[in-house]
C-alpha cells in the first residue's frame, strides 16, 4: 500500500530500523528514521547555547553508531 515514489519518514528512533521503514523499503519507497531529527534537534540546541554551527554529520555518524550497538 506504500507508493514507489513516497518518502515515508518515521519519527521514532530507537530502533534505526522501524516495521514501518522496512515495509517501505521492500515497497521500493525512500525511507528517513527518526535519528535524523534527533539529531538536528540537538544541532539546533547547540547553536542556541553555544552560537556555533554544530558538526552535524559527526554528531549524526556518532549517533546512529550509538544506536546501531544497541
Amino acid at each position: 500500500m506504500i507508493p514507489a515514489t513516497s518518502l515515508v519518514y518515521d519519527l521514532v528512533y530507537n530502533p534505526l530500523e522501524t516495521p514501518l521503514l522496512r515495509d517501505a523499503a521492500r515497497a521500493g519507497a525512500g525511507t528517513l528514521g527518526g535519528i535524523s531529527m534527533l539529531v538536528y534537534q540537538g544541532a539546533l540546541s547547540f547553536k542556541m547555547w553555544t552560537g556555533q554551527d554544530a558538526p552535524v554529520a559527526v554528531m549524526l555518524e556518532a549517533a546512529t553508531k550509538a544506536m546501531a550497538s544497541r
